[in-house]
C-alpha cells in the first residue's frame, strides 16, 4: 500500500512501494460465504485477503525481501529496470535509466529521501514521511489498521471490472484512502486516493493484476497507476522476481549527499 521523483514523466515512489509491498501467500482458499443481506466487517475483508494470499505465517517467516522488476511509462515509451528492497520497516527503490544513472528513493526508519540522476537530493518531511513509512512496511497487510484512524466497508462497487467490497478509510495523517477487494476471490484489486497533497496530479487509482506465487506468497505481478483528471495511464510496475532474506541493512545507509541535505535542513529550521 505498493505509493511514492521524475523520469521524463514523474516517477512516483509511493506507487511503486504500494505495488511492490502488496504481498502475502499461495493459492486462494475457498471463498468466505457472506450473507446476501449484510456486508462483511473490515476485519473479515482484511483477514480474508491475508488468508487467500498464503496466510500470515507465509509472510512472517521472512525478514526481508528483494523485488526485481520493470518500471514503465507507456506514453513516454519508457521501460526501465527496477529493484526494491525492504527489511525492518526500511525500504530502498532504484530505477535505472539506459545511460546507467538512476533514481533512488529510500526510507531508513527515520529519513525519507530521493536522489535523481543529476544528483539532486530531496528530503521528505511531515505527512509524506508517514505515508512512505507505511509503504516500507513489509508486513503492511497484517496490520492495515495501524495506519488508519477509521475504516468502513461502505458498499459493493464495481472496480477494475469486478464486483468488489469497497472499503473507505481515513489515514492517521488525515487522507482519504479507498480499498477494493474482489467479492468472489478476496484479492485486493486496487486503491483510490488523491495525490495533490504531495504534489501529484489529484485523483488516482492503483490497480493490481496477474497475481502469482512468489515463494509461497501470492502477490500481483503488475500494478498500474492512473492519475489526473482523466485517470489516464501514467505508470506501470511489473514484478519479474522476488527473493527473501537476502537484504543487508547497509543497503539503507544514508549517502553522504543525503546526510548533508538533512543537516542543512535541520540548520535551516533552527535558524
Amino acid at each position: 500500500m505498493l505509493a511514492r521523483t521524475t523520469c521524463t514523466a514523474k516517477l512516483t515512489k509511493t506507487t511503486a512501494m504500494i505495488s511492490l509491498a502488496c504481498m502475502a501467500g499461495a493459492a486462494p482458499t475457498a471463498v468466505c460465504a457472506q450473507s446476501a443481506d449484510r456486508l462483511p466487517s473490515v476485519t473479515e475483508v482484511l483477514e480474508r485477503y491475508v488468508d487467500v494470499t498464503g496466510g500470515s505465517a507465509a509472510v512472517l517467516q521472512h525478514t526481508s525481501m528483494t523485488i526485481h522488476g520493470r518500471y514503465q511509462v507507456p506514453a513516454s515509451h519508457l521501460d526501465l529496470e527496477s529493484v526494491f528492497y525492504t527489511e525492518g520497516g526500511k525500504s530502498l527503490q532504484k530505477v535505472v535509466l539506459p545511460n546507467g544513472t538512476a533514481y533512488v528513493s529510500a526510507y531508513d526508519g527515520h529519513t525519507a529521501w530521493d536522489i535523481d540522476p543529476a544528483g539532486k537530493v530531496t528530503v521528505h518531511e511531515g505527512d509524506e514521511v508517514k505515508s512512505i513509512a507505511r509503504d516500507a512496511d513489509m508486513y503492511y497487510h497484517l496490520h492495515v489498521m495501524n495506519y488508519f484512524r477509521s475504516m468502513d466497508v461502505v458498499d459493493v462497487q464495481e472496480f477494475h471490472a469486478r464486483p468488489c467490497y469497497h472499503l473507505k478509510g481515513m489515514t492517521n495523517w488525515g487522507r482519504t484512502n479507498e480499498h477494493f477487494y474482489d467479492k468472489e476471490t478476496g484479492l485486493l484489486l486496487g486503491y483510490a486516493f488523491n495525490t495533490a497533497w504531495r504534489g501529484g496530479k489529484g485523483d488516482a487509482t492503483e490497480t493490481f493484476d496477474d497475481y502469482r506465487d512468489f515463494g509461497g506468497v501470492l502477490m500481483p505481478a503488475k500494478a498500474t497507476l492512473r492519475e489526473g483528471h482523466d485517470l489516464s495511464v501514467s505508470q506501470v510496475t511489473r514484478v519479474t522476481s522476488v527473493t527473501y532474506d537476502d537484504v543487508d541493512d547497509s543497503v539503507f545507509a544514508l549517502p553522504d549527499a543525503v546526510k548533508k541535505a538533512v543537516t542543512e535542513a535541520r540548520s535551516g529550521r533552527k535558524s
